[in-house]
């Protein structure tokens, strides 16, 4: 892993895609990859672990970006994203892993926009 990545998406042998950031460990059903990756739908991100109810806690959401060439992963408010093509050779097992990277936040900064101070819309 590159230290200007965020985590990793690898292979799994049970059929699931398993996501690592930051030392977390998360996961994808099989069952959903084809609604994410073909229907285009949200599709829950599972939290690995020890489970006390017998119900894997959703821990996020992936789905394709809005040109469908990437797939995102949001956890909590942090987003991540890899290119559409590298997960599905992961997910169909043609590749071992690929890095994912950390998606800038869309809120501005308000000093930067804020007439108050100085900002460019003064």
């Amino acid at each position: 892993m590159s230290h200007f990545s965020a985590g990793l998406v690898m292979t799994g042998s049970d059929g699931s895609v398993h996501v690592r950031i930051w030392g977390e460990r998360y996961y994808i059903c099989p069952e959903e990859l084809g609604m994410l990756l073909f229907v285009g739908d949200h599709v829950p991100v599972l939290k690995k672990g020890p489970v006390p109810e017998g119900i894997p806690p959703v821990a996020g959401t992936a789905y394709l970006n809005p040109s469908g060439r990437a797939v995102i992963i949001a956890v909590g408010k942090i987003r991540y994203m890899l290119p559409r093509d590298r997960f599905i050779a992961v997910a169909l097992g043609e590749d071992v892993s690929c890095i994912l990277f950390e998606v800038p936040s869309d809120v501005p900064e308000p000093e930067i926009i804020s007439p108050r101070k100085g900002g460019a819309t003064s």
